[in-house]
């Protein structure tokens, strides 16, 4: 039962440590070219959060069917 809780926080977690490592490369190129490099990598940042945030919730849904036919 404690599995059940502990996968989708072990989950928020590196999702979170992505988005972070993630802003944190865009903050160090920005920095260091500030007019050429900014608007693909804010696209590039958008686009792999965005396929991060789909990643997070087909594996949620799939620990939460997978604990549901676990049970019934």
């Amino acid at each position: 039962m404690l599995e059940d809780f502990t996968k989708p926080l072990s989950l928020s977690f590196q999702l979170f440590g992505n988005i972070l490592a993630d802003e944190l490369v865009v903050v160090v190129l920005v920095s260091l070219v500030p007019l050429v490099i900014p608007m693909p990598v804010m696209f590039l940042g958008l686009f792999t959060s965005g396929i991060q945030a789909l990643i997070f919730v087909t594996l949620v849904t799939t620990y939460i069917y997978i604990g549901e036919f676990m049970e019934g």
